[in-house]
C-alpha cells in the first residue's frame, strides 16, 4: 500500500519491470531499471502501468471468476435507524492481505459503526486497529453510568459495548488481549473526568483514535515489557503492531447524523440522488503529499526541515500517508529507537525488516505522524442513498463519480426483479412509461447480487479477459499490478429519513 520493501526480484519480475511502471499514487518510474541488485529496503512498491495481458495470461471460466470474487462477500440486511443494510467484499493482492474491515452496533444507543483499515509493512497494525478501535469509540461515547460500571468491573468494555459483525481474521493472543482490556478500562476511567461537550460524537471519535494510537505506541516501548508482564512472544507482537502501520476510514451513523473520521488515504463517498441525477459527495480527504493543507500542517510543525521532510512525495522519502496508526519509527525519538537497536535480544521481524535502518534517514525532530482523524459531520436527507467506504486499492482504479454510478446502476438493475403491480386507475401511458423504464433498467443488471463484488469486478477490468488475467497473476506479481481492495457499501432508508426530516 504505502510503504513497501522491494525484495529480491525473480527473473520474471526483472522482465516485467522492463516496462513502464508507476507507483500506487501514479508517479512515473519508467526510467528505473529494476534488477536483482535492488537492496534499498524503503522505496515504494512499483505498480505496472499496464494491465496484464488478457490473451497470454491463463484464462478462467466465467463461473470460476465469479466464485473467486464472491469468496469474501458479506450481505447484511439491517433495519437500524437510517441504515437499511450493507454489503462488503475484499480482494487480496498482497499475501497475506493487509486490509481489514469491521462493522457493528453500539449496545447503549442506536449508532452503527463501519470501518476499512489498510495496513502497510504488514497486516499487524491493521488487524489491531480493526479489533480495538470500535471499542475505544464505544467507551468514548458512553455515558457516566456505563463508564462507572466499567470501572467497577460490571461491564467488560471489550465485549459488552458493541455487537460486532463477522470477524474475518483471528485476533491477538489471550495474554496481549488482557493488556488491551486493561488499557481500555484505563481509558474509560479517565473519560469519566471529562465533561461532555456539545459535539460529543465528533470529539469522541477524535479522542478514541488518538488514545488507541497512543496505547499502541506505548505498549511497544522497551520499558513497558516488564511493567506489562509480557513474555518475549507477546512483546514481539506488540512491536510488530507498533512498527507496522495502518490508515483508517470510519463511518458512524446515529439517527440521521453521519460522521466520517479518516486518517490516511482510504476514502468515504456519499451517493446522492438529486433531481434525477447522481452526485458523488466526498466525505473525507486523503492525507498525503497531494493534499496542500497536509503539507502546510507538516511544515508548520517542522519549520526547519522543508527540504528533507517530503522527498519523492513521501514522508522522509519512505511513507505515503501523512497520518496513520502505528509507524512508531516516525513517532519515537532517536534515543528510543537507538535503545531498541542496542537491546535487540528478541527475534523480532522488525529487525529482519529494517536492520540498522530502524531510524529513518533525515529524521531530525520526530514525531512526524499522528492518528488524529479529520471528522466530517453530515445530516442525512432522503436524497442520500448510500455511503461507500473503501481502501485506496479501489480508488486507484475507479473515480468516486464512477463508483457512485456503478452502485446507482446496480440499485436500478435490482428493481426489475420486483414484480410490477400497476396502481389502481393508472393510465395506460403511465404504465407504458414505467415498463419502458424497467426495460431500460434491465440493461443495468449485473452478475453480482452483492454491489461490493460488482465494484471489485469493475475495478479489475471492463471485460472478462482482463478480470481473469488479474485473478491468475502469481502471488509474487499480483501486488505489482494492484493493491488489496476492501469495500463497504452502506444503504440508507429513505422512508426513515423522510419520517425524521427536520421541519
Amino acid at each position: 500500500m504505502k510503504m513497501y520493501r522491494l525484495v529480491k526480484l525473480s527473473s520474471l519480475d526483472a522482465k516485467v519491470f522492463g516496462t513502464s511502471v508507476t507507483s500506487s499514487r501514479g508517479i512515473s518510474f519508467s526510467h528505473l531499471k529494476c534488477t536483482r541488485s535492488v537492496v534499498n529496503p524503503f522505496p515504494v512498491r512499483l505498480r505496472i502501468s499496464q494491465a496484464p495481458d488478457a490473451v497470454q495470461s491463463p484464462r478462467l471460466a466465467p463461473q470460476m471468476v465469479t466464485s473467486i470474487l464472491r469468496l469474501n462477500e458479506v450481505t447484511l440486511e439491517e433495519c437500524n435507524g437510517a441504515v437499511k443494510g450493507l454489503e462488503v467484499n475484499q480482494l487480496q493482492a498482497n499475501k497475506p492481505i493487509e486490509d481489514r474491515y469491521a462493522y457493528g452496533k453500539l449496545v447503549h444507543g442506536r449508532g452503527m459503526l463501519f470501518g476499512v483499515f489498510d495496513g502497510h509493512a504488514g497486516s499487524a497494525c491493521a488487524q489491531a486497529v480493526s479489533d480495538r478501535l470500535f471499542n475505544y469509540i464505544a467507551v468514548a461515547m458512553a455515558d457516566h453510568d456505563v463508564l462507572h460500571n466499567i470501572r467497577e468491573g460490571k461491564i467488560d468494555p471489550t465485549t459488552d459495548l458493541l455487537q460486532r459483525g463477522k470477524q474475518a481474521f483471528l485476533s491477538v493472543n489471550s495474554h496481549l488481549a488482557g493488556l488491551h482490556r486493561k488499557r481500555l478500562v484505563h481509558f474509560a476511567v479517565e473519560s469519566m473526568a471529562i465533561d461532555s461537550s456539545d459535539n460529543l460524537s465528533k470529539d469522541s471519535l477524535v479522542s478514541a483514535f488518538l488514545r488507541l494510537d497512543k496505547d499502541i505506541i506505548t505498549e511497544a516501548m522497551p520499558s513497558m515489557q516488564k511493567q506489562d508482564g509480557l513474555d518475549n512472544i507477546c512483546y514481539n507482537e506488540a512491536l510488530s503492531i507498533a512498527f507496522s502501520g495502518a490508515v483508517a476510514c470510519v463511518g458512524f451513523v446515529d439517527g440521521k447524523d453521519l460522521f466520517v473520521a479518516n486518517v490516511g488515504d482510504s476514502r468515504a463517498v456519499l451517493g446522492v440522488h438529486n433531481d434525477n441525477r447522481w452526485e458523488a459527495v466526498p466525505l473525507s480527504k486523503t492525507h498525503d503529499a497531494g493534499n496542500t493543507a497536509e503539507l502546510e500542517r507538516l511544515f508548520r510543525s517542522h519549520p526547519n526541515e522543508s527540504s528533507n521532510i517530503i522527498r519523492n512525495h513521501r514522508l522522509l522519502g519512505e511513507l505515503i500517508p501523512l497520518r496513520s496508526f502505528g509507524d512508531c519509527r516516525y513517532k519515537w525519538s532517536k534515543s528510543d529507537l537507538k535503545h531498541l537497536l542496542n537491546t535487540r535480544q528478541f527475534n523480532s521481524s522488525i529487525f529482519q525488516m529494517y536492520g540498522d535502518n530502524l531510524i529513518p534517514k533525515n529524521s531530525q525532530t520526530p514525531p512526524y505522524l499522528d492518528a488524529e482523524p479529520e471528522v466530517v459531520h453530515h445530516h442525512l436527507t432522503p436524497k442520500d442513498k448510500f455511503l461507500v467506504l473503501a481502501t485506496d486499492g479501489l480508488w486507484d482504479c475507479l473515480s468516486p463519480e464512477k463508483v457512485v454510478q456503478l452502485v446507482a446502476g446496480h440499485m436500478d438493475g435490482k428493481q426489475v426483479l420486483v414484480n410490477y403491480d400497476p396502481p389502481k386507475n393508472a393510465k395506460l401511458k403511465a404504465i407504458n412509461q414505467v415498463l419502458a423504464q424497467r426495460k431500460s433498467s434491465l440493461l443495468n443488471r449485473t452478475l453480482d447480487a452483492n454491489v461490493a463484488t460488482h465494484l471489485l469486478r469493475s475495478a479489475l477490468g471492463p471485460e472478462h479477459g482482463l478480470v481473469s488475467a488479474q485473478l491468475t497473476l502469481p502471488d509474487s506479481l499480483a501486488r505489482f499490478y494492484r493493491d488489496d481492495i476492501t469495500v463497504i457499501v452502506v444503504y440508507f432508508d429513505s422512508d426513515y429519513l423522510k419520517d425524521h426530516a427536520v421541519m
